[in-house]
């Protein structure tokens, strides 16, 4: 009988290193440090954002990321404070 394969939902652990990222601003570091896909939002602000996501400009394919991205955001400004 076959298996389906079923993909559990991430949840991407705040390290210190992505708290020092968001702090700095660096979008690659960022993303490394919380094992992002380069199609996935980033929590960056859009205005310092090199993809430049615009939430009024969601489709089928960010709308998840989006919401991710800004969980991450709230998650991140909390823990670098």
């Amino acid at each position: 009988m076959p298996v389906k394969r079923r993909n559990p939902k991430r949840r991407q652990k705040v390290t210190p290193e992505a708290v020092e990222a968001f702090r700095a601003r660096d979008f690659a570091a960022l993303h490394l440090a919380l094992g992002l896909g380069p199609w996935e939002a980033s929590p960056l602000p859009a205005s310092i954002t090199p993809l430049g996501v615009d939430p009024a400009d969601r489709h089928s394919w960010g709308e998840e990321t989006w919401r991710q991205a800004v969980a991450l955001q709230a998650r991140l400004q909390e823990a670098a404070a």
